[in-house]
């Protein structure tokens, strides 16, 4: 009985299995992180008196899988009168790059240490004063996707020629696009005119902090809207027509974010050579990105 009761069970694994979908393996580890940003353990110290002078220091961490480049990020401290804390609220330079995770290379990103001054209150202070010490990271990031896309068309189909690829259903998977906090989260096809093909693009910020244009000068960015949510996109096929939100008709341009998501629409003639084919799009997500923390401080009588 023991014998029969393992076989029933492996039959139904079996069965079980026949419809689930099966996720092309991508050459990327995917997902939504990019440069972590936290204060260093300690700097500040949580609780200090007045007049106490106490180390500030930013940690950032390269979690995604884009390589930051030189001197590129910038740090600053903001969320109080940073000239009573001897502090600035300026953004600081981040000397040298991150490096980011390498699927099957590099687990975790580089690191770096930003010393930010030492804070020391020169206000006055009856029995403590609580305060909120908050930093933002502003740096750039690109998103970079590899999408086997079905060439086809109706011409090709008319003339009974071999299909080779599915023209339907979703050609995008997590490991298919790099991690970074813009992704893209969908790709889909159809038949467009008798010799092209349309792409539906699907974009959205999948992290937790803000979106800008990708050449925005990080000081500028506070306070303005001009440049918020705004992506650089190129597909590195000089064949593929994409519409931006200028209205410009390339393969590369801005899309403009609506609730932290926009739909891209692109067309690619296809090659009519008796039967469909498929081919890889090289998609580039290109942006400026600023992320922030806080930490609550306790500042006490001397």
């Amino acid at each position: 009985m023991r014998s029969l009761f393992l076989v029933f069970v492996v039959i139904l694994l079996i069965s079980g299995c026949d419809g689930d979908e099966v996720i092309e393996d991508g050459p990327f580890v995917g997902g939504s992180s990019g440069v972590l940003l936290s204060f260093v353990e300690g700097a500040p110290i949580s609780e200090f008196s007045v007049s106490e002078g106490v180390p500030v220091q930013i940690m950032l961490k390269n979690n995604g899988e884009y390589d930051l480049p030189l001197n590129s990020a910038e740090v600053s401290l903001y969320g109080l009168k940073m000239s009573d804390y001897g502090l600035s609220s300026d953004y600081m330079i981040v000397e040298g790059g991150l490096l980011g995770i390498k699927k099957d290379f590099i687990e975790d990103g580089a690191e770096r240490i930003v010393d930010m001054g030492t804070m020391k209150y020169s206000g006055s202070v009856t029995t403590s004063l609580d305060a909120n010490l908050k930093a933002k990271v502003c740096y750039p990031y690109r998103t970079e996707a590899r999408i086997n896309a079905c060439a086809l068309s109706r011409n090709i189909i008319a003339a009974g020629g071999e299909s080779v690829c599915e023209i339907t259903g979703e050609k995008y998977s997590p490991t298919r696009g790099s991690s970074s906090p813009v992704q893209i989260t969908s790709f889909t096809e159809a038949l467009s005119g008798s010799n092209e093909i349309m792409f539906k693009i699907e974009v959205e910020n999948k992290g937790t902090g803000s979106v800008y244009t990708n050449n925005a000068e990080c000081s500028s960015l506070d306070g303005t809207t001009l440049d918020k949510d705004k992506v650089y996109y190129k597909i590195d096929q000089e064949d593929v027509v994409c519409t931006s939100f200028d209205g410009v008709e390339s393969n590369e341009g801005y899309l403009k974010l609506s609730g932290g998501k926009k739909t891209l629409i692109c067309s690619m003639p296809v090659e009519n050579g008796g039967s469909g084919y498929s081919t890889e799009l090289p998609i580039y997500l290109d942006f400026k990105y600023v992320e922030s923390t806080s930490k609550d401080l306790t500042i006490l009588e001397a």
